[in-house]
């Protein structure tokens, strides 16, 4: 099934308006991913990331490739099997209909190779002592986050900027990793309003708001899916970026936003550059 992308598919602050929360759910009988008519334009994001910043955008260590391996092979059969309309494969290639492009399948870059079948960004993580750790990554649209600071960091060190992140989720987040099965798949979103549409967001790059600045609405889709035989979990990120003016056509969905930024504390609301924000929002309240 190839998904329309043209409206916005997610409002997760609707049903999770609170910003700092697992809000884990099994992914059911939701596909792993979810290829629609923008697959073309991530590609060539993608490729155009890689050029500009190198390996800043794909690293893994060698521990990772027996990792990296069972999650491409993973990948193209779920592609193959549930998405046979948009993907078919010929010989070692991977052949993306909509997107008119094709990927290999037996390269040495595995997992970078794979990323490129897919919108999403791909993760790797996997135990080490006792703790999970960030072995492998494609990740070409971060949300204000470098792949070089986090990659071979644990869980709870990854997330060590984010405020109360420690105290509310990393036990939480521990127990889910060691309880995740294979056959039991889940899925989360992050939610964000930026002043700018790049799917590359990076630090330090913010833009200046004022009154009359656009405004988009930004959806993390994520899926967490442990992979049988290495045991390593594989972490998917899809970016949503709309204009926030299309949420209007959603009854509800931008009073809901503001009170769930209001209602974020201090400490968040700087965090997710909600306070910079505020001039641009004002013309939404009211409405």
């Amino acid at each position: 099934m190839l998904y329309d992308n043209s409206t916005p598919r997610y409002l997760p602050h609707i049903p999770h308006p609170e910003v700092l929360l697992m809000g884990l759910s099994p992914k059911g009988d939701a596909p792993w991913i979810e290829p629609d008519n923008d697959i073309g334009r991530y590609h060539e994001h993608k490729l155009q990331q890689r050029k500009i910043r190198g390996d800043a955008v794909y690293r893994g260590d060698d521990e990772s490739i027996p990792a990296q391996r069972e999650l491409r092979a993973a990948l193209t059969t779920h592609l193959l099997d549930a998405h046979a309309d948009c993907y078919s494969r010929e010989a070692d290639s991977l052949n993306c209909r909509p997107g008119d492009f094709q990927i290999p399948l037996a390269g040495e870059e595995c997992l970078w190779d794979i990323s490129l079948a897919v919108a999403d960004d791909l993760a790797i993580m996997e135990k080490r002592s006792s703790q999970y750790h960030l072995t492998a990554a494609s990740l070409c649209s971060p949300s204000h986050w470098l792949l070089a600071e986090k990659v071979g960091l644990a869980m709870r060190d990854i997330h060590d900027p984010i405020p109360g992140f420690h105290e509310k989720l990393t036990p939480r987040i521990d127990r889910f990793f060691e309880h995740l099965r294979p056959n039991h798949p889940v899925v989360r979103f992050n939610w964000s309003v930026l002043a700018e549409d790049n799917l590359a967001q990076l630090p330090g790059e913010e833009a200046t708001v004022t009154a009359d600045t656009p405004l988009f609405y930004r959806v993390e889709r994520q899926s967490l899916v442990r992979l049988p035989e290495t045991g390593a979990i594989a972490f998917s990120i899809r970016v949503y970026v709309h204009p926030l003016d299309m949420l209007a056509s959603t009854k509800g969905a931008i009073p809901s936003l503001l009170a769930a930024i209001d209602a974020a504390s201090p400490e968040i609301s700087i965090y997710k550059g909600f306070d910079l924000m505020q001039p641009a929002l004002a013309r939404y309240r009211g409405r």
